[in-house]
């Protein structure tokens, strides 16, 4: 998959808040609609602080729809097959070079609760917006 942002132009940010504040946020943004492609499970590298083996993550694969123009906001939210949400993150993308194009294609990995579980795209949620 062709990831159009550098690794440096992604901010993860924790919500201390919850969600919700975000999504009142992304209310008010230019929104995008987005297609979430796949849900696969992987292990993000050890880190002695949180787990004394890999920490689990989804990685979720999703098209934004349309043209941005300029950076993206993406809040993405991750359930188990009982509906529970099990993980959430939110991403800034900043421009790739050359712009966006039409419908760029991102992967993001999401640290969950418990086990992978290699979900399927239902498993998904994401809203991206820009001001």
């Amino acid at each position: 998959m062709t990831h159009l942002w550098q690794k440096k132009s992604v901010r993860l940010l924790g919500l201390a808040a919850g969600s919700s504040v975000l999504a009142l946020t992304l209310a008010s943004c230019t929104g995008f609609a987005v297609t979430v492609n796949s849900v696969t499970g992987s292990y993000q590298p050890y880190n002695p602080m949180f787990a004394t083996g890999g920490i689990p993550t989804e990685a979720v694969d999703f098209t934004v729809n349309g043209s941005p123009t300029e950076n993206l906001v993406c809040l993405i939210e991750v359930f188990n097959d009982s509906g529970q949400m099990v993980g959430e993150t939110v991403a800034g993308l900043g421009d790739p070079p050359g712009g966006w194009g039409s419908s760029p294609e991102e992967s993001i990995g999401v640290s969950v609760t418990g086990d992978i579980f290699n979900g399927s795209s239902s498993n998904a949620l994401v809203r991206c917006g820009q001001k």
